[in-house]
Parts: structure tokens; sequence; C-alpha cells
């Protein structure tokens, strides 16, 4: 990697990398605070990547305004406005976590072969993929899936005072088997982005309810251009559940968050892959991890999954 030779007063100049020098390493061990010019390079790097990430989303000024403002959220304010939608949620933090992914980083994007394709968004939360969904193709039919009552009534709310039409709202656990289930949701963060069936997701945090649970398969009756699927641990179930019932075959392409780990459970993502192998998938797969972390940690993994 190339460096730069930075001199800082009197001390002596050492070499640095080019990535410590935009992330504003310390190169004197009696500063605690980057220069001007470090955070003015910070700034536009980040605004750099950021206007790369969103290029092929082709925003107006005032929907990148808009995002500008929302991913910097704070308070106690509970509507915003976010690039051209209204939109309610529940906690500021996962607000920010989630806007960022979808509508800044594009982590949903896709490109349909029609106008009005068919997307099953499982695991809405408060709806942002699926107004993301809306923007991108204002045609399009879609069945949004939340598993916490709260949480549905707010993505419902966002549904429908933004006049989306065709968009079917259902407060539904997707699993393998349909009946009541346990689910836990944070206790102090409602709308929280690590709600599951798996208590240890929230850990002390965590409040057991009961919900509806229901099978995928029973909502789709046709083909289905895009499976979007971050259920936080139910994954493998329905995805089990699609392959038996044959409907898996109707699904042209997916988007999976997987949950690696979850729980200290042994590793399952070799079954996982081998489901969408045997399906005719091709896929790849995004992943990151710190090295400093212990090796049993939960990992999160993006899946695409796709047909050619």
């Amino acid at each position: 990697m190339r460096r730069i030779e930075y001199r800082s007063g009197s001390a002596a100049a050492r070499p640095v990398t080019c990535c410590q020098f935009l992330k504003g390493a310390s190169l004197n061990s009696h500063r605690s605070q980057a220069s001007p010019l470090v955070r003015g390079i910070q700034r536009l790097s980040r605004l750099l990547v950021r206007a790369t990430e969103m290029s092929h989303l082709q925003y107006s000024p005032s929907e990148i305004f808009s995002l500008v403002k929302a991913i910097r959220l704070s308070g106690k304010q509970r509507e915003t406005r976010l690039a051209g939608f209204k939109v309610r949620y529940l906690d500021v933090a996962s607000f920010r976590i989630v806007a960022s992914e979808v509508f800044v980083k594009g982590e949903y994007f896709f490109d349909a072969k029609q106008e009005s394709p068919v997307i099953l968004d499982c695991g809405a939360n408060i709806g942002l993929a699926t107004l993301f969904f809306k923007r991108l193709y204002p045609k399009a039919r879609i069945y949004s899936f939340e598993a916490d009552p709260a949480t549905s009534d707010v993505l419902r709310y966002n549904v429908e005072q933004n006049h989306l039409q065709d968009v079917t709202v259902r407060n539904l656990l997707l699993s393998d088997h349909g009946g009541a289930e346990k689910f836990y949701i944070a206790s102090e963060t409602p709308g929280s982005l690590r709600m599951s069936t798996n208590s240890s997701r929230l850990a002390a945090e965590s409040r057991e309810i009961t919900v509806d649970a229901g099978r995928l398969s029973d909502y789709i009756d046709g083909p289905v251009d895009l499976l979007k699927l971050d259920v936080e641990g139910s994954e493998f179930g329905v995805m089990r559940e699609l392959a038996a019932s044959g409907k898996i075959a109707l699904i042209k392409r997916m988007i999976i968050e997987y949950h690696h780990r979850m729980g200290n459970e042994s590793s399952r993502l070799a079954g996982f892959l081998g489901m969408l192998e045997s399906a005719g998938f091709e896929y790849r797969i995004e992943a990151k991890f710190n090295r400093t972390d212990e090796e049993n940690e939960f990992q999160d993994i993006l899946i695409e999954a796709y047909r050619v």
C-alpha cells in the first residue's frame, strides 16, 4: 500500500498508510485529536464513498439531502422524510442503520425484467425496504411480512400514509409451520433489529411474547421476482419449507440475511447453501468479521441467490 510522509511539529517523521491517514490515526502519542486537514479528508472520503454507493440509484438533490439528514437523526422525534417518503419509526438508532443499508448502500437493489415485479419483503420491520422497492419499481406488487405486532402497525402506517398501491402487509412470523410461536422482542428498544425466535439474540434485554406463525409458501401462487429474507434466525426453516413445498421453484432471485452461529449453534451454512444449490440457484456472498473477536462469535452473512 502506498505510504505518506507526514510531519507534526518537531516530532520525527514516520510513514503511515493512506488508510491510517484517512482514518485520522494519531501520528504523535501526545495528540488526541485529528488535525483539521485529516478531518476534512475524512469527510470528503465519506462523501465520495456514499456518492459512489448511491450513483446507480439516481437520487434527486432533494432526495440526497433527505438521506443525509435521515442518517444523522437524533433526539426524540419519530417521523421524518426519506427519499420522498414520509416515514414513522420506533428507534432512531435502528432507523439510521437500516436507512443507510437500504437507501445509501442499496443492499436490496436488483434489476427486474418487468415494470411490476412481485416482491416478498420478509422481515419488513417498519417498511424501509418496502419503500425502497416502491421507489425502484412504483408498479411493484409487494407482500410485506413482520412478526412483531407493534412494529407491524408502524409498517402498515408507513404504507398507508404514503398511499402505496399493491402492497399487502401481514403481521406474521414466517416459519416452517403454522400456529402460535414464542417470539422475543427488546423490552427497552421498540422495533429492534434483533427481535427473534432465538432468545439469545437479545439476551437479558429480551421479553417473550406470542405471535402467529405461518408458512411463506401459502402466500406464493405464481412467479416471484425477488424474495428478500431477513428473519433473524428463522431463515433455515423458511427455506426448508419452501423447498419441501416446491414453491422455491417459483422464485427467481433472493437477497438473504443469513445469521451464522446465532446463539452459539453449530455451523449450518453449508446446509443452507446446499438447499439453494439443489433448487438451481447460483449465489454470491458478502461477509465481514473482526479478527480480534472470539472465533465463535455470531456473524451476519449477506447472500444474493440468482438463476442463470
